[in-house]
Formats: structure tokens, C-alpha cells, sequence
């Protein structure tokens, strides 16, 4: 039940999806991409390190609001290395509460909406500060924000915004083919496409789908490959999310040049929609990054799929592809105590 007896939400706490239930997980969650009971069931699973929080608001006995949370201590920051490693080191001691779908770069909120969306959403927020103080974080962060849902009246006090990352992207699905979207395009775009088909045969790169990772080691290193090319923190749940794979329909994308694997990826399902991440790439080998998005987007069509998600980076290509940038980067956070709440202003205003 609610603390605030002026509350017209009942509060519900859980530990793991299980403990709520896929109906009513469900009910909620309705067509959401990667929102799903079977998506947060992937989640736990893949981020076994990260104890999950879950806030449900029921009215008249029904769901009709949620935070999922998530207690971090190795959260991969898009920040410069020297910076990265001193606030992981914190972070290890005083982890991070994160707000957010686990793995795909949305936001862990659902809100009914106005006139309750305010109260819901301050009712959230004042549940799970007193969890963070409880576990003793350091920070609370309610990520994949957008400025409008940053600037919503519901948020208490105390509470900073910023951008912290790039933003991700995404494109609607408005055809029956691949075929069909190739012809959709401009005559450059299908001219790129057969130029990087003719220069991939001549390399002989091959590239096909598998149901399951068969070399672990191989994978993971061609993944940290393109990790360390962008400076960026090692995702540090990519062996999970490699490892279980068919819990939400996924496909592993293999490109190999006779028996040495060059490049890889993962593509991954729920609600119609399809992520691709875990992008691995040889370093001397070109051609390879086109092939497995073009495999990834025939794996969409061939699925149905009315939505693809594919992160953050490499806009230009991807908007010539036909993705568009969501402007989903930004971040409301709040800390502790008074020290952490004095960093969260601080590097809120730089």
C-alpha cells in the first residue's frame, strides 16, 4: 500500500517479474517494444550483477504505472577513461540506481496519463529514493529521458537534469520487403549496396545467422574491438546478452572470411520490434559493417518487424539508411546525500 494516505495509488514492491507475473506484467506493458514480462525475464537473466527494483502503481486493483529499477555497480559511462575508471571505483562501493528497460535504451517508466501522470510519477520517485538510502547508492538516475519528460511538473525536488550520451535511433517499418525498401531508396543508396555486395564477394566475407554463439571468446573479442576503436566502457553484460539469446527470439550474425570470423552482431525481438547491438568488427577487414546491416535488416523484414532500434553512433550512415535520431539522451538524477546531490548539480551545469 501507499505511504501517503492523499494518494489515490496502492504501492506494489517486487524483486523479479517472476514475483509479479506475466499477465499482469503484460497488461501493463501491452504493445511496448521491450517493455514485455519476456524482455525484463532476458534482462535479470543477462544482468544477474544488477538486483532489480520494481515499483508497480495499482488504482481500483489495476496496474497503471511502473518504474523498473536497477542497482548498478559497473555501469559502462560514455565519459573519458581517466574519469570512467575514478567513478566506477565509487560506484563499486556506492552503486547507482538506474531507472530503465534493461539492454535497450528506453526508459523504465510507464505513466498514466495527465491529470494522474504527475502524481504517479512523484510517487515513483519518493518510493525509490528511499530505496537508494536504504542500499546506500550514491546516485539515482531515471535514464532515455526526453526534454519533455524532463520538464514534467511530477518531478520532486532535488532533482537535476543533463545529456550525458548520444542519442539513439530508430526507424518505422513502412515495408513488405527488403526488396521493396531498397526500391524505396535513391538510386546512390541501391548503387552503395551492390558496390559493398561485389566488394564483400571479392573479400570473400560471408555472412550468415545462427540461433546461438558456437565461439564465445571469438565474438567477445571482435565486440571489445569496436569498444576500445570508440573509447568506450566494455558493455559488461554482452556475455549475457550473447549466452541467451533465444529467450527473446534473437539471431547471432556471423561474417566470415573461410574459417576466421571478421565481424559480428545480434539482433534481438520483442513486441514487433527489433534491437541491434553487440556489433563486433574485425580491425583489418572492410566491408564487414555493411554486410551485417544489411543481414540485419533482411532479418527484419523476414520477421514482420514494425520497428528497429539501433543505438547510438554512426548517424550519417544510418540516416541514409532511413533512421532518424531520437532525442531520448538525457537524464534526471539525484543524489543521496548532500555531497552526491552537490555533484549531480554540479555536473548538471557544466
Amino acid at each position: 500500500m501507499s505511504d501517503s494516505p492523499n494518494s489515490a495509488f496502492d504501492v506494489k514492491i517486487a524483486h523479479s517479474v517472476a514475483e509479479v507475473g506475466q499477465a499482469e506484467w503484460d497488461a501493463l506493458s501491452g504493445d511496448r517494444p521491450f517493455q514485455s514480462y519476456r524482455w525484463y525475464a532476458y534482462g535479470e537473466r543477462c544482468m544477474a550483477d544488477c538486483p532489480p527494483f520494481y515499483i508497480l502503481l495499482t488504482l481500483n486493483n489495476m496496474a497503471v504505472a511502473r518504474g523498473t529499477f536497477w542497482l548498478v555497480r559497473d555501469e559502462p559511462l560514455p565519459i573519458n577513461p581517466p574519469l570512467r575508471t575514478l567513478a566506477q571505483a565509487v560506484f563499486r562501493h556506492w552503486p547507482l540506481l538506474i531507472c530503465r528497460s534493461p539492454l535497450a535504451g528506453l526508459s523504465g517508466l510507464i505513466l498514466p496519463d495527465p491529470p494522474l501522470r504527475d502524481e504517479a510519477l512523484n510517487l515513483i520517485a519518493q518510493t525509490v529514493l528511499k530505496e537508494l538510502h536504504r542500499l546506500h547508492g550514491s546516485f539515482l538516475i531515471f535514464d532515455y529521458l526526453t526534454p519533455a519528460q524532463t520538464a514534467w511538473p511530477g518531478w520532486p525536488r532535488g532533482f537535476s537534469t543533463m545529456a550525458i550520451s548520444d542519442p539513439s535511433t530508430r526507424m518505422a517499418v513502412e515495408w513488405d520487403s527488403f526488396a521493396a525498401y531498397l526500391a524505396a531508396g535513391n538510386k546512390k543508396d541501391r548503387q552503395h549496396y551492390k558496390r559493398s555486395l561485389r566488394q564483400a564477394e571479392k573479400l570473400g566475407i560471408q555472412v550468415t545467422r545462427h540461433a546461438s554463439v558456437a565461439d564465445m571468446d571469438a565474438a567477445l573479442m571482435l565486440i571489445h574491438n569496436v569498444e576500445k576503436k570508440h573509447d568506450s566502457a566494455p558493455n559488461p553484460w554482452a556475455h549475457g546478452m550473447l549466452e541467451n539469446i533465444q529467450m527473446v527470439d534473437g539471431t547471432f550474425l556471423e561474417a566470415h572470411i573461410n574459417e576466421r570470423l571478421v565481424g559480428c552482431g545480434i539482433v534481438l525481438h520483442d513486441n514487433g520490434a527489433q534491437l541491434a547491438t553487440a556489433l563486433g568488427l574485425a580491425e583489418d577487414v572492410p566491408y564487414v559493417y555493411f554486410q551485417l546491416v544489411y543481414a540485419s535488416l533482411q532479418e527484419a523484414f523476414e520477421k514482420k518487424v514494425r520497428l528497429l532500434r539501433w543505438g547510438s553512433g554512426a548517424y550519417e550512415v544510418k540516416r541514409r539508411l532511413g533512421f532518424e535520431v531520437e532525442e531520448n539522451n538525457y537524464i534526471i538524477i539525484c543524489g543521496r546525500n548532500r555531497i552526491f546531490r552537490l555533484v549531480a548539480s554540479q555536473t548538471s551545469s557544466m
